[in-house]
């Protein structure tokens, strides 16, 4: 995988106008821009892989396969997607697996750099509609035909029955047709914004916040700790990553640690991500110059699908 060199800042991105006095100065987050009409600062950098520390990028060794063996799939509701996963690699915590098959095809920069998942790249889900499409087996055996359904969350205000996940054994070419009432499964997660923290000269493992609040009317705050956070120079920093076709509206992004609410060095400001941007934030720690913290990250917002 490509190395990446990220450049932190903070960016002016306001200040008094002639006339006003007093006025404060905005300071919007690293690769942000202060947006006067929406009041809320707005991603401008374009998402980045996550860097694991690493320059060479990561070679998946061909694998054999045989042409005639495989699955042909047909879709008969939109927005289907479809992938074929050997069973004996088919993970215990499937939470995100159909997010991550999906997002190999639509952003594969950063869900290639995934370590949790990186190993599912060569499954990468495929658009299934009326026509036929293959999915290739390796050899014959037994298999996790997966398919999930995109944007149902906005028309029923939860993630329900948008999947399906059936095993079965693959030995020669089969045709798999799938209809509305084959969405059995739910598939939790299809689409939520990101956090990851930047560690030394690597990032850590992202994680998803804001899950299955899509829509205002979902608006939430949500909470998790992260063990062993680096501080470099006393701060930490982090990055919110928008990879999916929405915009998220993080209202707010509060950090603790060591029984400290922790400061940001940029204004308390709505910030807003489109489609594939990110945006750069650091938060002073007291007490600590270089070192690991435990930190909990507590999101306040939502999503909209476009």
């Amino acid at each position: 995988m490509r190395g990446w060199v990220m450049v932190l800042g903070l960016v002016a991105c306001g200040g008094p106008t002639q006339g006003a006095r007093n006025e404060p100065v905005v300071l919007c987050p690293a690769g942000s821009m202060l947006d006067p009409q929406k009041n809320a600062c707005v991603a401008m950098d374009a998402a980045k892989p996550v860097d694991d520390g690493t320059s060479q990028g990561h070679l998946e060794q061909p694998r054999p396969h045989v042409a005639s063996i495989g699955v042909d799939v047909t879709c008969s509701f939109s927005h289907g997607w479809v992938s074929l996963v050997p069973a004996g690699e088919y993970p215990k915590d499937d939470e995100f697996l159909m997010q991550a098959l999906i997002g190999f095809t639509q952003e594969p920069s950063f869900w290639t750099s995934q370590e949790d998942y990186k190993a599912f790249e060569p499954y990468a889900a495929k658009a299934c509609s009326a026509t036929p499409v293959h999915l290739t087996a390796a050899a014959p055996g037994d298999y996790y035909l997966v398919a999930g359904q995109e944007g149902t969350f906005n028309a029923r205000g939860r993630y329900d029955k948008n999947g399906v996940r059936r095993k079965l054994t693959v030995s020669s070419s089969t045709t798999v047709s799938l209809g509305p009432n084959d969405l059995t499964f739910t598939w939790d997660c299809i689409s939520c914004p990101w956090v990851v923290f930047r560690g030394r000269g690597r990032d850590l493992e992202p994680f998803v916040v804001l899950a299955s609040r899509s829509g205002r009317d979902r608006r939430g705050t949500d909470a998790r700790v992260v063990r062993q956070v680096p501080v470099v120079s006393g701060r930490v920093t982090l990055r919110v990553v928008e990879i999916e076709p929405e915009e998220t509206h993080l209202e707010s992004l509060v950090l603790r640690a060591n029984g400290h609410v922790l400061r940001s060095t940029t204004s308390e400001r709505e910030l807003r991500l489109g489609p594939n941007t990110q945006a750069t934030l650091s938060y002073l720690v007291p007490g600590v110059s270089d070192g690991l913290v435990d930190v909990e990250v507590e999101t306040t917002g939502y999503y909209d699908r476009r």
